[in-house]
């Protein structure tokens, strides 16, 4: 290990694999034994929604997770976007040192430039442990589509795949609808949408016109195809069957559900399960800076009004439930293979959304508000976790080396998060744990290149300690106290009283880009 690697753990608060920090995962590294590991993640599922969170939706499966794992109450992601945060979830590094800062294409859009995704140089988590002997497969959402295939994923299964599959359904749509429905991906799915929304929607006139993503919106509602033929159906299907035919060398298998993101449309049963009039709306729906006014997510709800906001809810619930049902579906098929003691299961999503929150939906906005900048972080391992419930400053970046610390891996250089397994094992206490996550906007390098050049200029988030700041590239500051208005409500930057804190955050966050390796002078 280098002098700076070295530097780097102790000042992060990570550890060394070895005998004395986790005997198993030592004794894992003498053959004696290899834990599987079953990775389950959504996409866009905001913490506070869940059952297990405090929310309104019962999520009996993930709170079965949560019931015999680690709740990370506190987990926050390294960017509220989705090819950036799952970067940082498979390579244990921040946005700006792994360089996918954007959202990667991956041949659905025409971005100028591209913002190129995974090569099969990089070290994932996957990529190590395959090379060690284990069967790697991903089923579902990956984003991360780089220009060569992976060799350690032979049988991936995603969104275009399932788009090959439903082809023949989807133009048959198509003949219904001409102008198509669902443009991103290419799909093109049968919906009912409420009188409420086509009425706001055909208010609008031309309003919308030239908005990318407008249809997801103003087409949400009944999905009318049978349940079998969702995406996320299929995606949990595939992830049942190779469960069921794994064999005994040691496996990691990723099932990563596209909902709650949109497409906004839930299939019966789920869309009937929640009466939009009866469903109770974010205390804090009136409360936002200025800065957002104008951002796409407030948007939506300042223009088609609180009827929309409340289907909007009404099908966002419904797919939160729908994918706990998925999740159940797969527990009950790891249960099956006997093998739910030798492995550890990680429950995560990418980043939340807005849910109202703000007076917004959707992640299509600057904010760092914690309906979308925290997420929920649940893991489970008999073996060698003590169940519980843990405010720990957790961060997407910080799964690859606990899996790798817990599966007895050598963290690679250049690994930025830090591994919570001594915590979650009780080894170490809380009150050793680093005490801030950070989280980050970067814009896209305009090069096309996985690099961000020197002087780009980003806005940072800070949070901890029961505070949270944050600074934009513009230089505007936000300051909330989280322990005392968790809704962050006051904007607290500019109040003399609290100027001590504002400035002791700025300097932890400063320090942060330093150890970091931000490219710009702070």
């Amino acid at each position: 290990m280098s002098a700076t690697r070295r530097d780097f753990l102790k000042t992060i608060g990570a550890a060394t694999v070895g005998p004395a920090l986790l005997p198993r995962a030592a004794a894992a590294q003498q053959g004696e034994i290899k834990p599987n590991v079953l990775v389950i993640m959504c996409d866009q599922l905001t913490a506070r929604v869940m059952s297990c969170y405090g929310g309104p939706v019962a999520t009996p499966h993930m709170d079965r997770i949560a019931s015999e794992g680690v709740v990370f109450e506190e987990a926050t992601c390294p960017t509220p976007v989705c090819s950036p945060s799952r970067a940082s979830f498979v390579m244990g590094q921040y946005p700006h040192t792994h360089g996918i800062v954007t959202n990667v294409a991956g041949g659905r859009q025409k971005e100028r430039p591209p913002q190129p995704g995974l090569t099969p140089e990089d070290a994932t988590t996957e990529k190590i442990l395959h090379g060690d002997g284990y069967a790697t497969h991903h089923y579902g959402k990956w984003h991360l589509e780089g220009a060569k295939p992976l060799p350690y994923y032979s049988d991936m299964y995603g969104p275009n795949d399932y788009g090959k599959e439903m082809e023949g359904r989807f133009e048959e749509v198509r003949k219904t609808d001409p102008s198509g429905w669902m443009r991103f991906y290419n799909w093109a799915l049968p919906v009912d949408v409420a009188p409420s929304v086509r009425q706001a929607a055909a208010a609008l006139g031309d309003k919308w016109a030239k908005v990318r993503y407008a249809d997801f919106i103003v087409k949400m509602g009944r999905l009318t195809w049978p349940l079998k033929d969702h995406y996320d159906v299929r995606v949990a299907d595939r992830t049942v069957k190779r469960l069921a035919s794994l064999g005994d060398k040691p496996w990691m298998v990723t099932c990563s559900f596209i909902a709650p993101h949109d497409p906004n449309v839930a299939p019966s049963p789920y869309y009937e399960m929640f009466d939009p009039d009866k469903i109770e709306l974010p205390a804090n729906r009136q409360t936002r800076e200025e800065r957002f006014e104008k951002n796409w997510s407030r948007q939506i709800v300042a223009d088609l009004g609180e009827p929309s906001l409340r289907e909007f809810l009404r099908i966002y619930y419904g797919m939160v439930k729908l994918i706990d049902d998925q999740v159940g579906r797969v527990l009950k098929a790891l249960d099956e293979t006997g093998k739910a003691d030798d492995t550890i299961v990680v429950f995560t999503a990418d980043h939340g959304d807005m849910a109202g929150g703000h007076g917004m939906v959707w992640k299509s906005t600057d904010a760092f508000y914690d309906d979308i900048a925290r997420v929920p972080l649940m893991m489970r391992y008999s073996r060698r976790l003590k169940p519980g419930r843990m405010k720990i400053a957790a961060c997407m970046s910080d799964i690859m080396p606990t899996l790798l610390e817990l599966t007895g891996k050598a963290v690679p250089e250049g690994v930025q998060g830090k591994s919570l397994a001594p915590f979650m094992a009780g080894q170490r206490p809380e009150s050793e744990a680093p005490p801030f996550s950070f989280s980050e906007r970067i814009p896209a390098n305009r090069d096309g290149t996985r690099k961000v050049k020197p002087g780009t200029r980003g806005s940072f988030m800070i949070r901890g300690k029961g505070w949270k700041y944050i600074r934009y590239a513009q230089g505007d500051e936000y300051l909330y106290h989280l322990a005392d208005d968790p809704g962050e409500t006051k904007n607290l930057a500019a109040a003399q009283e609290h100027k001590a804190q504002k400035e002791g955050l700025s300097a932890e966050l400063d320090g942060w880009l330093r150890r970091t390796g931000y490219p710009v002078s702070i």
